[in-house]
């Protein structure tokens, strides 16, 4: 996990109100505190929590797709004051198998105008 990207997932952590918004992917982003993410916002980075099938709850920050409904794109996951990309590193860290985790659901702290998911 590089630098930018764990300052970034610490931050919608830590500051569960603000969303991350990628201007056009050149790096170039904004940060805003909606009441709900709008539909049509592009890819959006939003804090919540994962909880896999096992009923273990994970505090999450999840990259999401608003011009498609809500799509995940990737959900990271803080696991022992470290982030991990969902998968079976984070799923080693735990000790768990992939029948412990998954299906797994998930919730956003700033829910989504429209979630296909939910």
């Amino acid at each position: 996990m590089n630098a930018e990207l764990t300052k970034i997932l610490n931050l919608l952590r830590q500051s569960p109100n603000f969303v991350m918004k990628e201007n056009g992917g050149h790096g170039e982003a904004e940060i805003f505190s909606p009441e709900k993410v709008p539909d049509g916002s592009g890819i959006c980075w939003v804090a919540g929590e994962t909880i896999l099938r096992n009923g273990v709850i994970l505090p999450s920050v999840f990259q999401v797709d608003t011009n498609n409904g809500g799509t995940l794109l990737a959900a990271y996951w803080w696991i022992a004051k470290q982030w991990y990309l969902q998968g079976d590193n984070a799923l080693k860290t735990l000790g768990f198998e992939r029948k412990d985790a998954y299906p797994y659901d998930w919730k956003y702290h700033v829910k989504l105008c429209i979630d296909i998911y939910h």
